[in-house]
């Protein structure tokens, strides 16, 4: 009877702590905010880590250089893939909603 009732407690407790991880980013999971975006890229700006679409369709890339976003222009960033772009997974930038697209 001991036996059985440390069991159960300690399967208790095991469950109950299982409650209390979090996932935070990825697919979004957790609060609600998704921190990558899935793109393809071409690698012309060579690493680029973060940005992020706006609302005006273009991406804006995070030059680690000038420590500024910048607008692709010349479109090596794309939501579909396309020859000589592979996937990339891009940490979303925060642009602070400047241009009202809530991220």
């Amino acid at each position: 009877m001991k036996r059985v009732l440390i069991l159960s407690l300690a399967l208790g407790a095991m469950i109950s702590l299982g409650g209390c991880t979090g996932y935070y980013g990825g697919a979004g999971v957790g609060y609600g905010y998704n921190d990558y975006d899935d793109l393809y890229y071409d690698n012309y700006y060579g690493p680029v880590r973060d940005g992020y679409w706006s609302n005006d369709g273009w991406y804006y890339y995070h030059d680690h250089t000038t420590r500024q976003y910048r607008r692709d222009d010349g479109r090596h960033f794309r939501r579909d893939a396309a020859d000589g772009y592979h996937s990339a997974r891009m940490h979303r930038g925060r642009d602070h909603d400047h241009d009202r697209d809530h991220y």
